[in-house]
């Protein structure tokens, strides 16, 4: 398992990794998911299991001028594209993701591998887990819509979002999604029209630099 950080609101109240849904700004509210999922990633692999959530925007909005979504225009305003609603970004893309994770590990002193990986990932997922470091998925999913089991009920997940994975357990992936410990249907995600892509976030050894 890997669990991600631990985030604490002005109540006391501890959750399950960051989330975008805490942010005032409209536009990266609907395209931090990318940002979040890296920075966690990385506090994972310094070490930091707990801090505040104003800590954590800090860290955040640092974090955002290295993990950077794709965006189009500077207008937050919600506008209509092809029936949907779009707020000047595209999210992040796995490219941007790759990059921006680990120029800003450089910026916080380490040197980090992030290998992406994609058949059988079922299989690769228990070795990769058990050794401890992070795993990040991105879910793209146009046409299709993926039951989400959440604390406080089901949620209907679609388009392209980005989550950090901390365990399988047969048929069940449980991820960090929102703040919140989510679970999915690895079955679901098996489906034609869902696009998965996982990228194992890593300290580099010494032979990985020779």
């Amino acid at each position: 398992m890997s669990l991600p950080p631990k985030i604490v609101d002005s109540f006391g109240k501890e959750s399950y990794g960051g989330s975008q849904m805490w942010l005032p700004d409209r536009m990266l509210l609907n395209s931090g998911c990318g940002i979040i999922a890296g920075l966690d990633a990385i506090m994972r692999l310094k070490g930091e299991e707990k801090m505040t959530r104003d800590e954590y925007f800090e860290r955040f909005f640092d974090a955002k001028d290295y993990i950077r979504p794709i965006t189009v225009g500077k207008s937050r305003e919600s506008r209509q594209i092809l029936g949907r609603e779009f707020l000047g970004s595209f999210g992040v893309s796995a490219g941007r993701f790759r990059r921006g994770v680990k120029k800003l590990g450089i910026k916080e002193g380490l040197k980090i591998k992030v290998k992406p990986f994609l058949f059988k990932w079922y299989n690769k997922l228990p070795e990769l887990l058990k050794g401890g470091d992070p795993v990040v998925m991105l879910f793209v999913s146009p046409f299709r819509k993926i039951t989400v089991e959440m604390p406080d009920g089901y949620k209907s997940m679609c388009d392209y979002h980005w989550v950090t994975v901390t365990e399988i357990d047969g048929d069940t992936l449980q991820v960090s999604s929102w703040g919140e410990k989510c679970k999915m249907s690895v079955s679901e995600l098996k489906q034609f029209g869902v696009i998965l892509r996982f990228y194992s976030v890593s300290l580099e050894k010494q032979t990985d630099l020779v």
